[in-house]
């Protein structure tokens, strides 16, 4: 059966053929305690549906996928499958996002503790929980052994493990119709060199003025100095790891889409130097899709309350441009995340979506908590 949602050249199509643009909704349950599945209703998807929201961005977490090595947790699953109905009745399509916040469930959400190789090193966070990629060695070198495909107690790789799951996660949904997407990784951090970035960005901040976050020449001083860290790990190792799934993913799946996003810094505006990914003979991937972040660099502080529009002018220009070189769909898997809707938030949420329209570039905003009871539904809906 044709998946609902597919690519033609540099464009996302419904399975007729006509043009389809992503206004969606990140539905992400990081609760453990609920094993990871959101109390969503029916109810939420025809609100959804009268909304205009017409893709949904549903978030699976490692640890619910696979408690232990190798073995795949079926309740979750069908868990899973119960919120994909649920939307497939309003004909909301989904793509799946292996979702992850600080490595793991022994720092916030994703990798299980048995994929958790972190040298025994000291867990740092702060209030600011998203400081902890920046500081915490634990964070750091949890990432360092994932990339370099440490072993787990049953002596397979945890890399490989990853790898295997997105296999499972393919051959359970490649024939279902509304399964659009596999999104490889939620915002892939460098690991110890992300230290690095964090020291040049304290050294920016330490004196409160956010100038050169918005000052053009600030900003691009600020980049030559970051860019050469993020690089080198995009070239180096995740170009490689994305091209390491999505093969196994095509050996099972020849039509899902395999959606990829750039390195956790390009959130802020750093550009990517990813490429389309090959197989190893060097063929481009068939249907695959560039779904960046992007967010003010106050998200989730205080001062997150003043919104302005500067910052988020360069963010995103800097992820179209990579989408431009790239010349394969793309859409912003993340952005927005204004629980408050503030009056300046609200504006700056307009400002978005008028930026993103004039791009022609869709948008999966985060997240479904903020829609129900706060205000920004107001800026967000469809007339």
């Amino acid at each position: 059966m044709s998946k609902r949602i597919t690519t033609k050249g540099n464009t996302f199509v419904t399975c007729d053929g006509t043009p389809f643009i992503p206004h969606g909704i990140n539905m992400v349950c990081k609760d453990k305690g609920s094993n990871y599945i959101g109390d969503y209703t029916p109810d939420d998807f025809k609100f959804l549906k009268e909304k205009g929201f017409n893709l949904i961005r549903l978030g699976l977490q490692w640890d619910g996928c696979e408690p232990e090595p190798s073995v795949y947790n079926e309740e979750y699953f069908s868990a899973i499958d119960k919120i994909i109905k649920m939307a497939a009745k309003e004909d909301i399509p989904v793509f799946l996002d292996m979702h992850q916040d600080l490595y793991g469930i022994k720092f916030e959400d994703g990798a299980p503790l048995w994929a958790t190789v972190d040298n025994d090193a000291e867990h740092v966070r702060t209030d600011l929980w998203s400081e902890s990629y920046l500081i915490s060695p634990a964070v750091q070198h949890s990432f360092d052994n994932f990339w370099r495909n440490a072993e787990a107690s049953d002596n397979v790789g945890v890399r490989t493990h990853y790898v295997n799951l997105w296999s499972h996660i393919a051959k359970r949904y490649k024939d279902n119709p509304y399964v659009i997407g596999y999104d490889l990784m939620n915002e892939p951090f460098p690991g110890t060199p992300g230290a690095s970035v964090g020291a040049i960005m304290a050294e920016v901040m330490a004196g409160g003025d956010l100038s050169a976050f918005s000052d053009e020449a600030s900003i691009m001083e600020l980049v030559g100095k970051i860019m050469p860290i993020t690089a080198s790990f995009e070239s180096e190792i995740l170009q490689n790891f994305y091209e390491e799934i999505a093969s196994a993913i095509r050996k099972i799946d020849a039509d899902t889409i395999i959606m990829f996003e750039s390195n956790y810094f390009a959130n802020a505006g750093i550009p990517s130097v990813l490429n389309p990914l090959q197989y190893p003979d060097g063929e481009i991937i068939p249907h695959q899709a560039y779904v960046p972040h992007g967010y003010d660099i106050l998200v989730d502080t205080e001062e997150y309350e003043q919104g302005g529009c500067e910052r988020v002018d360069f963010i995103f220009g800097s992820l179209f441009e990579t989408a431009r070189r790239l010349n394969i769909p793309t859409f912003i898997g993340e952005w927005g995340c204004y629980p408050n809707a503030s009056s300046a938030q609200k504006e700056q949420a307009s400002h978005l979506l008028k930026l993103f329209n004039e791009a022609g570039v869709g948008q999966t905003y985060f997240d479904f908590s903020h829609i129900k009871d706060g205000h920004i539904i107001e800026v967000l809906k469809r007339s």
